[in-house]
């Protein structure tokens, strides 16, 4: 997902659990207003009306005990809130209470059991604007009736009489449209106003059943939004949920018409196709959804492009009911999202294999930082003008004990899924802090050294105290510590970030932007975050001195620090010209397999006391 803009605004700071906790107050909003009505009906009822003989030593603690059912409300768990039988025990509670009172008053046929029995029963039982039509017509014609026949009993028409209508037809629309938003808040997202999970899962056995009887063949297609976090870190997420909408409303105007569409999280959505015919209808379906998207999404001035990854899976061929078919998608989503973007996959059981090695593999990480099988690996930086190696970046290796070296291409993502990539960085810091220590005593040779810490660590507002505890045990001055950031982390918060950073510099230590060019540059943060160094990411080093585009790109990052007076690096040096270049460009230091692959600590200490030229040759 890419968007073209330069200038990017501050937005606020939203999340899924914000949303989740404004649909939250709406629904328990919406319940106590409607017992508020309930008690404000009652207590009326109890204080003025002529009509009920009820003790009126009881009436004030029958209110206090109504007031009671409000407050309660407002403390009950929010699992109990927004529960699917919440609404209905609601309506069982102000029932028993109606009929108490009824009872105690001795009078089964008076306003109150009339209108609360007959509007309870409304609430609880209509669904569709069909069913409430015709349940306040029932009402209605009860009403004429019963008011007909006291009118013919007493020969008069009383005030209570004529109130009592609107009475009743006030409490039925309220009820039910009060417990009519609770299931809409509780079965559609509130963002795209699309069926949520629990929702599609109840479509979708439903849809199953039938498919069952009829022998037919159905369909799940799962859909992934590629890089829709970084347009929430760095847009914003009001601008996430616009484009959120957008994506929605392509799928059901478009290949989604006539299926179901649904949105299963943040990013991801589903489609439920009640009968295939064959595979291919859904490969069509899948390409017709990619053509739709591919359009850029145009949101507050500027052009965001989607990608999209897809997994189809059939019922009754990869499985028997609604939430394995949904997992058997998203694996297949998962397939797909591995082999890059704008692909769709349908499940096999080999994907099912993956997935399971995928959860070996995460339980085996999490045993690894136990058993002392992580290892800390530094890939010299070296300084251009002299030759000599200056810094190092750690870079974390996984030794399994029966797989060998696992790189962390493999096994990085599954830490930050598991959430075991904040101990991995809290270990490595440690670890590599130690050792650069060690190796300022034993070599004489005062080397910097470089750490990435994922954005789980980073957001973290206690970050600026465990560096410094960690300083602090190591015994390593600040001034050698450099910690490497990524622009998205940078753009993700802005004044939330700047107090992080502020306090982090305020420890000595040196801040540096990592693949600087790849992501959203930014320029107007170089001036407004403390940063000391930049990193040219690789991709652009790659293609020197063969692309001129890259030369000049190259080239300007250089001459830019230099007026930001900022320390250049670049990344992923492999040829001897791209040094000369880089040297005659002014850029300060490089890392990359031209200098050296990524070392134990031990040879690290072999490569300080070679000479620079030896160092070169033996690269």
């Amino acid at each position: 997902m890419t968007f073209r803009s330069l200038a990017i605004p501050g937005g606020p700071h939203d999340s899924v659990e914000h949303r989740d906790l404004s649909v939250l107050k709406q629904t328990r909003s919406s319940f106590l207003q409607l017992q508020a009505l309930v008690t404000v009906v009652l207590s009326y009822q109890l204080l003025f009306s002529q009509h009920l003989a009820f003790p009126s030593d009881a009436q004030i603690p029958t209110i206090l005990l109504l007031l009671l059912s409000c407050a309660a409300i407002m403390v009950l768990p929010d699992r109990w809130v927004t529960a699917p039988w919440f609404p209905g025990a609601l309506a069982l509670t102000d029932t028993a209470i109606v009929t108490t009172l009824v009872f105690l008053s001795g009078q089964v046929t008076s306003d109150l059991y009339l209108a609360y029995f007959v509007v309870i029963l409304i609430a609880t039982l209509t669904r569709t604007p069909k069913q409430i039509f015709l349940s306040l017509s029932a009402l209605g014609v009860l009403y004429a009736f019963v008011l007909y026949r006291e009118i013919q009993t007493t020969g008069v028409v009383q005030e209570h009489q004529l109130l009592r209508l609107p009475l009743l037809l006030i409490m039925a629309i309220f009820y039910v449209r009060t417990i009519a938003s609770a299931r809409l808040l509780r079965e559609y997202d509130a963002v795209t106003n699309l069926p949520n999970r629990p929702k599609f899962l109840s479509l979708a056995r439903a849809a199953i059943n039938r498919a069952r009887r009829r022998g037919d063949t159905l369909a799940v297609l799962f859909l992934n939004l590629d890089g829709f976090r970084l347009i929430n870190d760095t847009l914003g997420h009001d601008v996430g949920d616009e484009l959120l909408r957008g994506v929605a409303t392509r799928l059901t105007e478009g290949p989604g018409r006539g299926h179901v569409v649904a949105r299963e999280r943040s990013d991801e959505f589903v489609l439920l196709v009640d009968h295939v015919p064959t595979s291919g209808a859904c490969t069509s379906l899948a390409e017709e959804i990619l053509r739709t998207l591919e359009p850029p999404f145009s949101l507050a001035g500027r052009e965001i492009f989607v990608s999209v990854c897809i997994g189809i899976a059939l019922f009754p061929q990869d499985a028997p009911d609604a939430e394995r078919l949904v997992e058997k998608a998203d694996a297949a989503m998962s397939r797909a999202k591995e082999q890059g973007q704008n692909l769709y996959e349908f499940y096999s059981d080999d994907i099912n294999a993956q997935a399971f090695r995928r959860l070996q593999l995460a339980h085996s990480l999490r045993r690894a930082l136990y058993r002392d099988e992580l290892r800390v690996v530094y890939q010299p930086q070296m300084d251009l003008a002299t030759g000599e190696v200056v810094g190092v970046e750690a870079l974390v290796r996984w030794e399994h004990p029966e797989l060998g070296l696992i790189s962390p291409h493999q096994f990085i993502a599954t830490a930050e899924e598991t959430g075991l990539i904040v101990q991995i960085d809290q270990w490595m810091l440690r670890e590599s802090c130690r050792q650069v220590k060690a190796w300022h005593e034993t070599t004489g040779h005062f080397i910097s050294l470089s750490v990435n810490f994922s954005a789980r660590q980073l957001n973290q507002i206690d970050m600026a105290s465990l560096i410094g505890e960690t300083l602090t045990q190591t015994r390593l001055q600040a001034q050698y510590l450099e910690l490497e950031l990524t622009e998205s982390f940078l753009l993700r918060d802005t004044e939330r970030t700047v107090t992080t950073l502020d306090s982090m510099k305020a420890l000595g230590i040196r801040l540096a932007i990592d693949d600087f060019g790849t992501g959203y540059s930014i320029l107007s943060y170089l001036k407004r975050f403390r940063i000391d160094t930049l990193k040219i990411d690789q991709s652009f080093i790659r293609d020197v001195p063969a692309n001129p585009d890259s030369v000049a790109i190259v080239k300007a990052i250089i001459w830019m620090s230099h007026a930001l007076k900022l320390k250049v690096i670049a990344e992923g040096v492999e040829r001897e010209e791209q040094i000369s270049l880089l040297r005659e460009f002014g850029c300060h230091e490089c890392q990359g397999f031209a200098i050296s692959r990524p070392l134990p600590a031990l040879d690290i200490v072999h490569l300080l006391r070679q000479k620079p030229h030896d160092r070169l040759s033996s690269a």
